[in-house]
């Protein structure tokens, strides 16, 4: 016999309850973990910071999700990453804190592109009372030499530029958030726009990996109220605001699914993707050696090209056993 339509509605008001309550469970066991991880991590990260070319190995073998955003302009600094490290910042113990915010460094050693030797970009969670939350940041400036070595194409310096300039209209008008009439009446704001279509319709120009620093997510907008409005639309505009959408001119749409796979893919399975790049690249310096023996055994000869400690390796096909883990909901 099915039940009345108010039994039901009682039963998925429960289920809704014990869904959060689940939810709740699996984020005080990632809290814990995170805790207990934490120095574990800071001892592995001084041994691999050992390793010649560790990082440059991990990123340029790493997963699709993070390949996939890697412009050939991009490979010459990636190559100089001396040091990567993931933190939830915002765990204070075993039993506080936020353990899905997010803490990114990346240093660099000397080199032609950029001053800065180390970079730092932090998300925040934010929790939503009707469904999933979301990370949101703020752009982080990046100091080229030059012009010509931006392999963001000035996307970055255009977005940290509107990025100030929000902040000084917002605190000029003392509001916690901007209107959107406002912000797309800046001039910042146009000159990002007039970049993005810029590089969309341009062949020669390819979005880069760090377009990713300028990665803002789901922005709180004010909407104006429209004149002649009752209380009842007023509510109904509300519910708008509260959906938060992502800027127009946001330069990395897919940053927070790439902050997500920074810190669950690459950061725990670096030492997977590092020797899988080994076995790689010495299974093709095997192969290499057999055709030019025309099929002799290898083994016997000395001019045999050695294995290149930190090579990034070329790309493999998609049937290759590449490290493929799970993805907690962050």
């Amino acid at each position: 016999m099915t039940a009345p339509v108010d039994d039901a509605a009682v039963v998925f008001a429960e289920l809704g309850d014990l869904e959060k309550e689940f939810a709740q469970v699996e984020l005080d066991a990632l809290r814990r973990k995170e805790y207990a991880l934490k120095p574990l991590y800071s001892k592995r990260e001084t041994l691999l910071n050992s390793v010649p070319d560790f990082w440059p190995t991990v990123f340029g073998n790493g997963p699709e999700e993070i390949q996939q955003f890697l412009s050939p302009d991009d490979l010459a600094l990636i190559s100089v990453i001396t040091s990567f490290s993931v933190e939830r910042y915002q765990i204070e113990s075993e039993t506080a804190g936020e353990p899905r915010s997010l803490r990114f460094t990346f240093e660099f050693a000397e080199n032609e592109f950029i001053e800065d030797r180390k970079v730092v970009k932090e998300f925040e969670y934010k929790p939503r009372e009707d469904g999933p939350g979301s990370l949101v940041s703020r752009p982080v400036l990046i100091k080229w030499k030059g012009k010509k070595k931006d392999v963001t194409h000035g996307l970055l310096g255009a977005a940290v530029e509107l990025y100030a300039a929000e902040e000084a209209l917002r605190l000029k008008n003392g509001e916690t958030e901007i209107d959107i009439v406002e912000r797309e009446s800046l001039w910042q704001h146009e000159k990002l726009r007039e970049q993005l279509v810029k590089l969309d319709e341009s062949p020669e120009l390819e979005p880069s990996f760090f377009n990713w620093f300028g990665f803002r997510g789901a922005v709180k907008t004010a909407y104006p109220k429209k004149a002649g409005e009752d209380r009842a639309n007023g509510a109904e505009d509300d519910e708008d605001e509260d959906e938060e959408p992502m800027l127009e001119v946001e330069i990395f749409p897919a940053g927070e699914e790439f902050a997500i796979a920074l810190a669950e893919e690459v950061w725990p399975d670096a030492m997977d993707y590092f020797m899988s790049a080994q076995e790689e690249s010495s299974s093709s310096s095997e192969v290499n050696g057999i055709l030019v023996d025309d099929g002799e055994d290898s083994s016997e000869d000395d001019d045999v090209p050695e294995l290149v400690e930190g090579e990034i390796a070329p790309e493999v096909e998609a049937e290759d056993a590449r490290p493929r883990k799970r993805q907690r909901n962050v």
